[in-house]
């Protein structure tokens, strides 16, 4: 919602404008217009102020399915076009350590930031937090591969893989692509962002992100 401070202390109060996202048999409404470009940290402190949360990569993977069933809708027709010309940030981050790639969804940005927390939160079956082994494949490769992916589905989910094919194959028939640190000697934080840009034109899952890029954004749902 755009507020404007008026003479005498009131306010000026313009609705904001909602779309609904079917994601896993339930409803997350989305609040437009997009928030950026900027950087990571500018976007999600935006949707703080907004008193939102920050979508993770499955719910940003979702929102796209639906623009790309909607392209003539403009608010649809926008977010095709930045997840084109630029990229959609999302809330899942990754810490890789000696032993792997630790994937979470940090939707209200207080997740631990230590492999040992995070661990910690693994072994207690929570479901924001996925370990991944090292070695698993990056780069370009066939959807089919993209589809089973350990950091793939350690981003998306397993149950989102028909919502990732569909939005893999509207952009590219055969190929999708990955990029995500499989390990490190000590804690490493990466963040992620989705995107298919005009030279490539295939569905780009880059969780090795550092933020520093300026031209990403995403809009925040509401809680």
């Amino acid at each position: 919602m755009e507020v404007h401070n008026l003479i005498g202390n009131w306010e000026l109060r313009i609705g904001r404008t909602e779309l609904d996202v079917p994601h896993l048999g339930k409803i997350l409404t989305f609040i437009l217009p997009l928030i950026g470009p900027d950087f990571h940290k500018n976007v999600m402190d935006k949707i703080d102020s907004q008193e939102l949360y920050k979508p993770t990569t499955a719910e940003v993977l979702s929102l796209v399915n639906l623009a790309l069933q909607n392209k003539e809708e403009p608010y649809c027709a926008e977010i095709l076009r930045r997840f084109k010309g630029g990229y959609l940030w999302t809330a899942t981050e990754s810490l890789s350590f000696k032993d792997g790639v630790l994937v979470y969804d940090d939707i209200e940005g207080k997740m631990s930031q230590t492999s040992k927390s995070l661990l910690d939160l693994v072994n207690a079956k929570d479901e924001r937090v996925r370990l991944v082994n090292p070695g698993f494949e990056t780069g370009y490769m066939p959807i089919s591969e993209f589809l089973k992916n350990p950091y793939a589905i350690a981003q998306i989910g397993e149950n989102m893989m028909e919502t990732a094919e569909k939005v893999a194959k509207a952009f590219h028939k055969k190929e999708a692509y990955v990029n995500g640190l499989d390990r490190s000697s000590s804690d490493t934080k990466r963040l992620t962002a989705l995107y298919s840009s005009w030279y490539d034109s295939r569905l780009n899952l880059n969780g090795n992100c550092l933020g520093g890029n300026y031209d990403g954004c995403v809009s925040g749902v509401c809680k």
